[in-house]
């Protein structure tokens, strides 16, 4: 059985001609915000209310539709903020070679006991000995 695989997955769907379903909401949220706005201020002149309803829907649709070199409207500004509030400035120091994390390093009565558990471990079995462990095997130990 064969499916279809989507080709184009980075691209959103559109609801509507000329808009997508996030920026359809986008639009929604932004627009009842201004109108919120508008309706707190419709009883002052239109030079007092005109201005912060601009204001907010010209950034509501900067936030839906805007891409700057192809990069959202919203990610451009934190960008900005990023580049801004970070410092910028690279300092170069040059080193000998590697950087090497530092472990503390062992004691030397530490270090001869393990050498010397190295060594017990090493010990050579003779032939005797493997013969002997082997019958006692076979036997099983009485105890």
């Amino acid at each position: 059985m064969q499916y279809k695989v989507p080709q184009n997955v980075q691209i959103e769907d559109k609801i509507l001609p000329f808009m997508t379903l996030r920026q359809l909401m986008i639009c929604g949220g932004g627009g009842g915000f201004t109108y919120i706005i508008y309706l707190l201020l419709e009883k002052q002149p239109s030079s007092i209310w005109m201005p912060p309803v601009g204001f907010f829907a010209l950034v509501t649709v900067a936030i839906a539709f805007l891409k700057i070199r192809e990069i959202p409207f919203v990610d451009f500004i934190l960008l900005l903020l990023e580049r801004y509030l970070n410092e910028t400035n690279r300092v170069w120091v040059k080193s000998a070679g590697d950087i090497r994390p530092k472990f503390p390093t062992a004691k030397k009565q530490d270090l001869k006991n393990q050498k010397n558990s190295a060594k017990e471990a090493k010990k050579v079995f003779s032939i005797k000995d493997v013969r002997q462990l082997s019958k006692m095997l076979d036997e099983g130990v009485n105890s």
